[in-house]
């Protein structure tokens, strides 16, 4: 199996049950950035991932492009949520961008970061917040 499809395999099938999926995509000491973390580590990320997708009933990743330059992939994607505790329990699609390197000696990610702008992901959907954040992209010629 290539890299690109390992990416849309693990994006695809995670879930909060199935964290062990992880232990053969990333390195022990891989590094997570996204706009809300800077992680270190297998067993921090693994955590992580637990708490994200703990109120998650469905999601999908769809992938419309994926480009790599040896072992360093970006992947364009756009996600596709369903969460108790967002928008309600109805959908959210989120644009976004990942960013992996593949370690050449384990051939498991040691680095990656997710683009996505979380304004779109968790504040809009947020009742107060969400209007609040509304207004604010309104007042600045946004959507």
């Amino acid at each position: 199996m290539g890299e690109s499809n390992r990416i849309i395999k693990v994006f695809n099938e995670l879930r909060a049950d199935n964290m062990h999926i992880l232990d053969d995509f990333y390195h022990p000491d891989a590094r997570f950035v996204d706009p809300i973390s800077d992680l270190k580590g297998l067993d921090t990320l693994k955590a992580y991932y637990l708490g994200l997708y703990q109120n998650v009933t469905s999601i999908r990743f769809d992938f419309s492009h994926i480009s790599h330059d040896k072992n360093k992939y970006v992947g364009v994607w756009t996600m596709y949520m369903k969460s108790k505790k967002l928008n309600k329990g109805k959908e959210i699609a989120l644009p976004g961008v990942s960013h992996l390197h593949f370690d050449e000696a384990t051939n498991k990610v040691i680095y990656h970061r997710d683009y996505f702008d979380m304004g779109d992901f968790i504040y809009k959907h947020i009742p107060v917040l969400g209007f609040v954040v509304k207004k604010i992209n309104a007042k600045l010629g946004g959507h």
